[in-house]
């Protein structure tokens, strides 16, 4: 799982079916820092999120296992985050 960012929404104009209906967001990941690191992602998930928002991702196979039937994502929003606190004694540098 990875901490993100929702930046945008992405709105497809032609899928396969198994994407008709669903909802898309771009993610950034977040570092322990709350900075960006990476490139944009596109998570599907099934409720609408705002950009801004701060969630948790799933990636990798397990990321499709979020809709029954799975459908064929590389990443998923699992969850909105509420809050973030990280130990500064816990941070390596």
């Amino acid at each position: 799982m990875k901490l993100g960012e929702v930046i945008g929404t992405v709105v497809l104009s032609r899928s396969i079916d198994s994407y008709k209906g669903q909802i898309l967001h771009l993610v950034l990941d977040l570092d322990e820092d709350m900075a960006y690191v990476g490139n944009a992602e596109v998570c599907a998930t099934w409720e609408a999120r705002q950009e801004g928002e701060h969630v948790v991702v799933e990636v990798a196979r397990e990321a499709a296992n979020f809709s029954s039937p799975a459908i064929p994502v590389d990443a998923t929003i699992i969850g909105k985050v509420d809050s973030v606190h990280i130990d500064a004694a816990s941070k390596t540098d």
